[in-house]
């Protein structure tokens, strides 16, 4: 049974007066709010004590101590297996031979190895059989379950970035992660945001005044993302206490086969939906629970195309069911069976485990008869009558290489190539029939600058600007177009009471770009009063700092960010710069080595050590910066002459 000492139960929760006002306060604001709408998915949602923001989580051992024989078969699932540790145990790559993977653009080479029970990837390149240059990193945890890939995360204060190699399970290879190809690799710099993290894992805790930032990470998908908080059911049962509607389903607790279809499809859609993610005004990705209507806390946006139905992305398995007439039929209709996820799929057993029968048992009980499968009995023989085999078949997807995985949308079986997609129509929101106007403004907007820089999707937002009059999103709008006297011009017209921390960064960074800096600095200030801890905001101000000549607060902030960011390639290279320029020239070369450690290929450093070199009389070490600088930069006049004279 639970342990009497966890630290669940000795809360403030705990209390039977906490507990009752709680309950009080809940049912009373569902009373008035039953008096005042015929809403039903709201007054079902109300009902759901957990629900409330005094209401913690429990965590996974706690649940599993009452629910054994449950947990003993989730942590063998996908989601239970989602997210641990680096460990031997948890890896399904395979290290019994020398696997190297060449990023043949970038000319760097990737290796994993274990040091004991830690694993490390080495980046290095080669010139000839010399190795010039190598950066080793310790990997903190793996993330996927190694059904289809392992990536590898590494945690450095709180922030957490992916490492440039994945393992490929069903084709049992390394290759660099999806994003890291055509020349797109970062290298150990990709963060992880809380959108990422709050979907693969449970449910994080992100500093408030951070971006990003980490206080705690769960060690896989637990019972409570899809039970809700477990907290107040836990503190009542160990009392022997339950409050149960008149239904007789215990509210303290979510049950997803107790919801109405639209919140299990809600409850399932805020994972296994994938696309451009709008947060409504000052929710979290955290904040949604099991039991809510997703569109209250975000709109979810894809690209439209003349025709959608030729491919598809790998977390995309609630909009392709949508589509399918099996779920528009059954809940749109008249049919009084509702298609969900749960109908095929039992959260609690690995898919692996399920087994044939049970999916097929879940087609039949809408298609009893066997004449209403026409296929041929010849293929219905070779496919052992397996309804998703015909039906679901597996393909690749658009944005995960090496992955097959069942496409979700059912239909009659595909007999010849569908046509490519064609043209690109715009964004469509795929949990909300009618978004906002702001939302799909900064939906247009957002996948403009995080997706694909398509003309078209800046087109479609000025559309819909110039009927929204709205100068904040007019300030987003201009930044991406890179005019930043508009940004300005529209800034002036906006309440800045309105403005996130990147919207008053987007107006900094304007001003610097005109070079006026005190502007500059005045906005990026504000952005940092909201989000003190993110290291880009505090490293654009070091850079202001430095035109207005305070070099003291210049290093300040350079520190500041390297203490939250140890790899930051510009800062690391512009303290070694102020260093350099005060006469410190051994840490200036500490600070310019570490630099290049974490990017091999950046100019400013290449050209700063040159620089170190030569005033230090190192004319062979300044000889061989300089040829590197030459392969990357090769109409750079100065170096070819400096090369040709000193070679």
């Amino acid at each position: 049974m639970f342990n009497i000492q966890s630290s669940i139960i000795t809360k403030q929760l705990k209390s039977p007066r906490t507990i009752i006002s709680l309950i009080f306060g809940v049912f009373f604001f569902f009373l008035i709010f039953f008096l005042c709408t015929s809403n039903n998915e709201k007054t079902e949602e109300l009902f759901y004590l957990n629900h409330n923001d005094t209401v913690d989580y429990a965590g996974l051992a706690t649940c599993s101590s009452c629910h054994q024989e449950i947990a003993k078969t989730f942590q063998h699932t996908g989601m239970g297996s989602s997210f641990h540790f680096a460990t031997h145990q948890k890896s399904a790559a395979d290290f019994s031979k020398n696997h190297v993977i060449y990023d043949t653009l970038n000319d760097l080479f990737y290796k994993p190895f274990w040091n004991k029970e830690e694993l490390f990837f080495m980046e290095y390149r080669l010139d000839g059989k010399d190795t010039v240059h190598k950066r080793i990193e310790k990997i903190d945890y793996i993330i996927g379950s190694g059904q289809h890939t392992n990536s590898h995360l590494i945690l450095r204060n709180g922030f957490v970035y992916q490492a440039p190699m994945t393992w490929y399970s069903q084709e049992k290879h390394w290759g660099l992660p999806p994003g890291f190809e055509k020349g797109r690799n970062s290298k150990f710099a990709r963060i992880i945001d809380e959108e990422c993290m709050s979907c693969h894992n449970s449910m994080p805790k992100v500093e408030a005044e951070s971006n990003n930032k980490f206080v705690s990470i769960g060690k896989g998908i637990d019972c409570e993302r899809c039970h809700g908080p477990g907290e107040l059911h836990v503190n009542l049962r160990l009392k022997g206490k339950t409050i149960k509607s008149k239904e007789g389903f215990d509210r303290t607790i979510i049950n997803p086969s107790k919801l109405s279809w639209q919140l299990q499809v809600d409850l399932c859609q805020r994972c296994h939906l994938q696309g451009n993610a709008v947060l409504q005004d000052g929710k979290r990705f955290t904040e949604f629970k099991p039991g809510m209507k997703l569109s209250d806390y975000f709109n979810v946006f894809m690209p439209n195309y003349e025709n959608n139905e030729s491919g598809f992305i790998m977390a995309s398995h609630a909009q392709r069911l949508q589509l399918s007439q099996c779920f528009i039929k059954s809940n749109k209709g008249e049919q009084k069976l509702s298609l969900t996820c749960i109908n095929c799929h039992n959260p609690h057993i690995s898919v692996k485990e399920t087994g044939k029968t049970q999916f097929n048992n879940a087609c039949q009980k809408c298609h009893k008869s066997d004449a209403e499968c026409t296929a041929k009995p010849e293929l219905k023989k070779e496919n052992g009558n397996d309804c998703v085999k015909c039906h679901m078949p597996k393909s690749g997807t658009e944005d995960i290489p090496h992955v097959t995985v069942h496409d979700h949308y059912i239909r009659k079986p595909v007999t010849q190539a569908l046509p490519n997609k064609g043209k690109l129509k715009g964004l469509y929101c795929i949990n909300n029939d009618n978004p906002t106007k702001e939302t799909t403004i900064i939906a247009y907007l957002s996948y403009y600058e995080k997706f694909n820089p398509d003309p078209l999707y800046l087109k479609e937002a000025r559309k819909l600007l110039d009927k929204a009059k709205n100068p904040v999103l007019e300030v987003y709008y201009w930044y991406l177009k890179g005019s930043n006297l508009k940004v300005i011009e529209a800034s002036k017209k906006a309440d800045e009471a309105k403005f996130d921390a990147w919207g008053f960064y987007r107006i900094g960074q304007s001003y610097l770009n005109i070079l006026q800096w005190e502007k500059a600095e005045n906005y990026i200030q504000k952005a940092l009063k909201i989000q003190p801890k993110n290291f880009e905001f505090i490293y654009k101000l070091s850079i202001v700092k430095h035109e207005l000549g305070k070099g003291l607060d210049e290093e300040q902030n350079l520190k500041s960010v390297i203490a939250l960011n140890p790899n930051h390639t510009q800062a690391l290279n512009n303290l070694g710069y102020l260093y350099f320029k005060s006469g410190e020239l051994s840490k200036a070369n500490s600070y310019y080595l570490r630099s290049l450690t974490t990017n091999p290929d950046f100019l400013p450093v290449l050209k700063n050590l040159m620089d170190y070199y030569l005033s230090t009389g190192n004319k062979i070490k300044a000889l061989g910066i300089a040829r590197r600088i030459l392969k990357l930069e090769p109409g750079n006049k100065v170096v070819k002459e400096f090369i040709e004279t000193n070679s």
